[in-house]
């Protein structure tokens, strides 16, 4: 199931970068088509999105990748750490009812028609309960080792959005050195009398550079965001496992003291 959202959000990200490929080629193509006409735009007043995408050159595009890529990951994890996906709350009250009677095979028909965090973390338990012995630290042991799993699958795409608020302002600088290069040289080439010549490449340095931010900064954002809301659902689960348990372990004593 997990891979069957990845393979969708991978072809998701790269059908929107092919999207913005070809339309930024085409600004692109328009713009050396039409030379005249973009230097009087830049010039003039008015400053439009295209014509920054256009200003900013080739760095533009693998930006515009980044910045497609998270807003995918960012609605991806809006979606995926909302407690009633990870927990499962509606389930919560059947389970412990299961557990309480010790119907393990009903308990664990019921974990596995509904994966999630915490379902996937007690069913990993509960499979190691066999025979009807109940092995507390067995259980406990396996539920453990299920959760480091499944925590770290699960901030996965979280963590991609690190990386984006850390690489998009490097790629913005990267166009703010290129941008500087092509300005100094024309400079060499005697441009200093000719503020017109320069201007295309001091403004591609700086719209890279603005570009990187704005796409950096609200990626770091929800990174830390989206981050602190999985792993307050994370700690929220050990608590419910941890009634889980005891009620299963409670049921068990209960049966023992009867026999």
């Amino acid at each position: 199931m997990e891979r069957k959202r990845y393979l969708v959000l991978f072809v998701a990200f790269v059908l929107l970068a092919g999207a913005w490929s070809a339309y930024a080629q085409q600004a692109t193509a328009e713009a050396d088509a039409q030379p005249a006409a973009i230097e009087e735009k830049v010039v003039g007043s008015d400053i439009t999105f295209l014509g920054l995408v256009k200003q900013g050159g080739p760095i533009m595009f693998p930006l515009g990748a980044l910045s497609i890529a998270a807003i995918g990951l960012i609605i991806y994890g809006m979606i995926a750490t909302q407690s009633k996906k990870m927990l499962t709350p509606e389930l919560i009250p059947s389970l412990q009812e299961e557990l309480m009677h010790l119907n393990l095979d009903q308990a664990k028909a019921i974990t596995a028609g509904a994966p999630s965090l915490l379902t996937n973390t007690l069913q990993a338990g509960l499979e190691r309960l066999n025979d009807g012995v109940l092995d507390v630290p067995s259980m406990e042991k396996a539920m453990e080792e299920a959760s480091v799993h499944e925590v770290t699958a699960g901030l996965q795409p979280i963590n991609y959005l690190s990386i984006i608020a850390q690489v998009a302002p490097m790629l913005g600088l990267l166009g703010t050195v290129s941008g500087m290069i092509k300005a100094f040289a024309k400079i060499g080439q005697g441009g200093m009398g000719n503020p017109e010549l320069l201007a295309a490449n001091i403004g591609e340095a700086m719209v890279t550079t603005a570009a990187g931010l704005i796409i950096g900064i609200p990626a770091m954002f929800f990174y830390f965001f989206l981050k602190s809301r999985y792993m307050s659902n994370v700690s929220e689960m050990s608590r419910v496992l941890g009634n889980l348990c005891h009620s299963l372990v409670s049921a068990a004593r209960g049966q023992g003291d009867e026999e």
